[in-house]
């Protein structure tokens, strides 16, 4: 039987929980090369939901190693920002592995002759030809075009990547290292309960939900990365137009566009900026109905548009617990509505462009 996203969705938490039981040996390659320089820089190069996951794990990042942390396209690495300073290490995410974008990344590392360090969900795809070392972050198989446990699996590979480069430079105190371990289990735990708790959601708010028009996802420090991946499976799957804001961006000059057909979702991680979120989402709500707040923390009660508490969580550990329900939203309602078909120019479109190598093979979802 032909798997779906939601067979994926339902997959992410037990595959979560194996890469943190394995987590130094998962990372041990990247590690190394942590070890190996005095690195002032990290930058990930990658598009799509790779970007997404790289900025939801960006600060855990920053923290744990003590480096900044740079997210950046490929396109934009490979022709303007490819400069590759002694002290910076870059990586190179694709995961798929046929990206055309990143496999030209790659080539502009080792034109610059500097090791091209790629980072795929396949290790026998067309990057292991372009890169020098090809490491494989443990998402495991996914035959659906639009990736869920992929994307959730590379968001915990990053931090897996925070807790262990951290421990290897000496900057996480044993103390530390269980607290976020037991950290990263509760985000699981977490993840699971909104794939749980999701399609309840759906089914009390199924009239607005398969109405949408403009949607709007808005949040703070790492659960910004889960807005953007909520925003980029909304527009490829349900085809509507949405978009990711900081929370407090969204108040200088997004919030103009609002009106009752708007939707708009607020991430709040519960962390010391929740008072704000929530008090954006209940201004938000005299405008439309169709305003919900996912939280980790505290949650108002007697508001079904409340989705959690999910569990207290570091807010750099909270875009776990969200990303389920957009992706399981993004499944369903394209499902029930029709809406894998795509406007038929698409298809010429990309019979003339494509982001993918010729070796790709096309993963279709009908």
């Amino acid at each position: 039987m032909r798997k779906t996203m939601l067979d994926y969705v339902a997959q992410t938490p037990q595959v979560l929980e194996e890469n943190l039981a394995r987590s130094a040996q998962l990372t041990a390659p990247l590690v190394r090369l942590l070890t190996r320089g005095k690195y002032r820089l990290l930058r990930i190069v990658a598009s799509g939901s790779s970007c997404n996951a790289a900025w939801c794990a960006r600060p855990l990042l920053r923290r744990l190693l003590g480096l900044e942390v740079l997210v950046t396209p490929p396109h934009t690495f490979a022709y303007y920002e490819h400069e590759l300073p002694s002290d910076e290490l870059t990586l190179v995410v694709s995961q798929s592995g046929y990206s055309t974008n990143a496999l030209a990344a790659l080539d502009a590392i080792r034109a610059a002759g500097s090791p091209a360090v790629g980072i795929t969900g396949d290790v026998n795809s067309d990057m292991r030809r372009h890169s020098d070392l090809l490491v494989d972050y443990g998402a495991g198989e996914e035959s659906v075009g639009y990736v869920t446990k992929g994307v959730s699996s590379l968001v915990f590979f990053f931090q897996l990547l925070a807790l262990e480069g951290g421990l290897a430079l000496g900057r996480v105190s044993p103390e530390l290292e269980d607290s976020l371990r037991a950290g990263l289990a509760a985000s699981i735990a977490a993840n699971r309960r909104c794939a749980q708790a999701a399609p309840a959601f759906l089914a009390e708010y199924y009239m607005d939900l398969t109405s949408m028009g403009p949607v709007f996802l808005c949040g703070s420090g790492a659960c910004y990365g889960a807005a953007l991946e909520g925003a980029l499976k909304l527009c490829e799957t349900v085809q509507v137009p949405a978009f990711a804001y900081e929370s407090e961006e969204y108040l200088h000059g997004p919030e103009l566009q609002l009106t009752p057909g708007h939707t708009v979702f607020f991430l709040d991680s519960g962390d010391e900026t929740s008072p704000r979120t929530q008090a954006l989402w209940r201004a938000t709500c005299q405008v439309t109905r169709r305003a919900y707040l996912l939280t980790c923390g505290p949650a108002p009660e007697g508001d079904s548009r409340v989705l959690g508490p999910f569990g207290a969580l570091p807010q750099e550990l909270a875009p776990l617990a969200f990303l389920p329900l957009f992706q399981i939203l993004a499944y369903q309602v394209t499902e029930d509505m029709h809406l894998w078909h795509k406007h038929p120019l698409c298809r010429v479109l990309e019979g003339t462009v494509t982001g993918k190598s010729e070796n790709y093979v096309h993963k279709e979802v009908l």
